[in-house]
């Protein structure tokens, strides 16, 4: 789908049970041509965005700190309205029929 798989994107997410939510089709995009991949479990939410001809970002909050880190970095409080601007662009750009909710428990 993108250039990394969901176990490399969510390596930080543990694992005892995630929800991932993305488009169902590969080829769809949001109306700038960027896609997006949102998970979440009960410590963090993690969202993924790769614009066109670009890298993707990684912007993972920790519930319980309240700390966001964007790329493995310790992020700012501009990069937690980013996320919470992405999240809700998906939002507010996405039928629910274009998108497939995987849920993963750990065994």
């Amino acid at each position: 789908m993108f250039e990394q798989s969901h176990q490399d994107i969510f390596s930080s997410v543990p694992k005892d049970k995630v929800k991932i939510v993305q488009f169902s089709d590969e080829n769809k995009t949001l109306p700038d041509g960027s896609k997006i991949i949102y998970a979440e479990n009960e410590e963090k939410i993690v969202i993924y965005h790769k614009k066109i001809y670009e890298k993707g970002t990684t912007y993972v909050y920790e519930r319980k700190t309240g700390m966001i880190f964007v790329n493995g970095r310790e992020g700012r409080i501009e990069d937690k309205k980013i996320m919470v601007h992405l999240g809700t662009y998906m939002l507010g750009n996405c039928k629910e029929s274009d998108m497939v909710t995987i849920t993963i428990q750990k065994t």
